[in-house]
């Protein structure tokens, strides 16, 4: 299931389309056909996470996006099993957004380098310990699906321990998944993807690649 995603700032969402993917979504037959794959590609939303307390820590005010992932499934296992702080999480989801915009890969190798840079040691992770975060789940953010973590999330107990419930979750029917295809590795190769990732693609004036194409192992599909 790869992952298109929007690397660009300057393109306001619902402009770019990727229509030569099949089935087209407007025209599919909706008894026989899978679900439609022409799309929008629009830019990741991720809010600054902020929380408050001091044992026990909550988020202060609905957060979306990578950061609010982070600090509500990822346990802090380089500091004695606490929540990630808010700095913390809006570093690593700075880094794989920056790694992203750079075009580059973000597997699960690359994940879990932002999050132990971000902790200061080697044993944090995305899904160890405590940890419940999944690669496809932080790919499908930097595509552009709604991850909403509510006001007044705890996600430090009194006790200093990281809070392993998961209580954010993915916006229903917001985000149209992208299945691995001929139609895909066409468009990738010489259709409208393959003009949406070169680097040669203009818009308004700015010359540079507008999208990225992940594999789910987070690997670069050109």
């Amino acid at each position: 299931m790869p992952f298109i995603c929007m690397i660009r700032t300057d393109i306001p969402n619902g402009i770019l389309q990727v229509l030569d993917l099949r089935p087209n979504t407007s025209q599919r037959n909706l008894i026989y056909e899978p679900p439609g794959q022409s799309k929008y590609v629009n830019r990741l939303v991720s809010d600054t996470v902020a929380t408050s307390g001091a044992g026990p820590i909550i988020t202060v005010g609905r957060t979306e996006g990578l950061a609010a992932y982070m600090i509500d499934r990822v346990e802090d296992q380089d500091n004695a099993g606490i929540a990630l702080t808010a700095a913390r999480a809006n570093a690593i989801a700075t880094s794989l957004i920056a790694t992203m915009d750079g075009g580059g890969a973000v597997t699960a190798a690359v994940v879990n380098a932002a999050i132990q840079a971000a902790t200061g040691g080697g044993a944090s992770t995305l899904d160890g310990g405590n940890s419940t975060g999944v690669l496809a789940d932080v790919l499908q953010i930097l595509a552009g699906g709604e991850y909403v973590v509510p006001a007044g999330t705890e996600v430090e107990t009194a006790g200093n321990l990281f809070v392993a419930t998961i209580s954010g979750a993915f916006t229903d029917g917001q985000y149209r998944a992208t299945y691995d295809s001929g139609s895909l590795n066409i468009s990738i190769g010489e259709g409208h993807l393959s003009e949406l990732i070169a680097a040669t693609f203009e818009y308004d004036g700015t010359v540079g690649a507008a999208v990225l194409v992940l594999d789910d192992d987070g690997t670069v599909m050109t």
